[in-house]
């Protein structure tokens, strides 16, 4: 009797479940589970495209190694016992992976926080030995169906569209368990929104330079950043280069700026602009106190300092021409310029500029940039072959510039449309990622952009910025696309 009092003692401290003293799970929530399981199994279901199943492959082939002497150097998440009910689950943080191996009949659970709506993935492989099966049950205990569900390499996935809430993973070997054998389970976020951002535009463009470069850059292009026009061409050069795009008042250089440098063990800076950009104060600084070699690249103005870029890069028979009054058009196609090394050349609306017209004979195609309020119909027809991409806002024409190009849509950078400088410094790092970079407003996503996310499919986002420059209203906008 008094072993009986006991053995009931245990079940309630255990939460209430059946779990027989030796850590083995009860067979029926074993069965339970399985029944569910196979349930789901002999349903088709949706599988994923190709493309999503590719994009999915990338992302956790190497997150669920199943090697143990792999598994030693990825993580120190293992199981803990007893993990075999909803009340005893396990916590199981998104992104991160857990190792297990079943006892007979046993049943392990992972308790999953989900703050945002979402797209999860759930994803699981085991040794040889295991036939893994696992499911998502809602913080009631009710199992549920993903909405996809494929198979490669021996790999499971399973999508579910779930609102924010407590989620549980159940998992079980089919046959039974006993072995030896490990198992690897994971769950992300498919709609994954990164922010890089600092105090103010300087200090974003230092964690843009932080998160593209990581050891360290010989090189750095440097621009003021109180105005937009000298920087404009900046990023096929900084690109070119393999140099992250810093930002600095005119009459001073920034200290953080100045101590990023150093950090980076930079040998060489390019200043983009006269003193009138960056004075020679900070000049004298990077040569004299810092002992870096500075080159500085200048004209007269915008057109000859964007005529003077150009001259610096390697040879190409493709230029890009946008209008140089305002900044949004010629940064939706900077990063794309960045990467094929297309010289980006700055207009006037009615007349083509002395610098660009004079470069334009060294080249067989243009890229028009804006509609004809931008760049009219007579500048557009002085250029050699000029292919016009154009919306009806800026916000649109960062979308054509994606659509036209083909640019790859499921990962995308999100900038402001409303203010250059995070869109600037951030354009060679889209380019490192080949991704575009897409306007928004502030505080929501223009229609249209939230209707092209929703048609493309999109998964990734970086936003470039504080939320005085993207505002978390333009996030909540990314979580409620379908």
């Amino acid at each position: 009797m008094r072993k009986v009092v006991l053995y009931l003692l245990v079940v309630l401290l255990l939460g209430g479940v059946l779990i027989p003293m030796n850590g083995y799970a009860a067979s029926d929530e074993h069965r339970e589970l399985k029944s569910e399981i196979n349930k789901v199994r002999q349903e088709k279901g949706t599988p994923f495209t190709k493309e999503e199943m590719g994009n999915i492959q990338n992302q956790v082939k190497d997150k669920l190694a199943t090697d143990p002497n792999k598994v030693k150097t990825l993580t120190d998440y293992w199981e803990n016992e007893p993990n075999d009910s909803f009340n005893q689950s396990n916590l199981l943080n998104l992104d991160d992976t857990v190792y297990g191996t079943f006892e007979w009949e046993d049943v392990d659970m992972y308790q999953i926080e989900v703050k945002n709506p979402m797209e999860l993935l759930v994803s699981g492989t085991a040794q040889r030995g295991i036939d893994l099966g696992f499911l998502l049950a809602d913080g009631y205990g009710n199992w549920l169906e993903p909405d996809a569900a494929d198979v490669f390499d021996g790999i499971q996935v399973q999508l579910y569209m779930i609102p924010e809430g407590t989620y549980y993973i159940g998992a079980v070997d089919l046959e039974g368990g006993g072995s030896d054998s490990m198992y690897a389970l994971s769950a992300m976020n498919m709609e994954y929104i990164q922010r890089i951002s600092g105090d103010d535009r300087y200090e974003t463009a230092i964690e843009i330079a932080r998160a593209g470069w990581p050891d360290g850059a010989d090189n750095v292009v440097l621009a003021t950043g109180t105005t937009f026009p000298d920087a404009l061409a900046g990023a096929p050069l900084a690109f070119q280069m393999d140099a992250p795009i810093l930002l600095t008042p005119k009459a001073k250089l920034d200290q953080r700026v100045r101590k990023l440098m150093k950090d980076f063990g930079v040998k060489k800076v390019t200043i983009l602009g006269g003193p009138n950009a960056v004075s020679s104060a900070v000049e004298n600084e990077l040569k004299k106190e810092l002992k870096l070699t500075v080159n500085r690249i200048q004209g007269d103005n915008r057109y000859e300092t964007a005529a003077a870029i150009a001259e610096t890069l390697l040879p190409n028979r493709t230029a890009v021409v946008a209008y140089g009054g305002n900044f949004p058009d010629a940064l939706s196609m900077a990063p794309y310029a960045a990467m094929y090394g297309h010289p980006i050349f700055l207009t006037d609306i009615n007349e083509l500029s002395q610098a660009t017209k004079k470069a334009m004979s060294s080249y067989t195609k243009t890229y028009v940039i804006g509609g004809p309020n931008a760049i009219s119909e007579k500048v557009s027809k002085q250029l050699p072959s000029p292919t016009r991409i154009q919306g009806n806002d800026r916000y649109e024409t960062s979308i054509a510039v994606t659509k036209k190009l083909d640019l790859p849509t499921g990962g995308v950078f999100v900038a402001t449309g409303e203010g250059f400088a995070d869109a600037l410094t951030g354009s060679v790092l889209a380019a490192k990622f080949g991704a575009p970079t897409i306007l928004t407003k502030k505080n929501q996503l223009p229609d249209s952009t939230y209707n092209f996310f929703k048609e493309e499919q999109t998964t990734d986002y970086i936003i470039l910025g504080g939320e005085s420059a993207v505002g978390t209203g333009v996030e909540d906008d990314i979580f409620s696309v379908d």
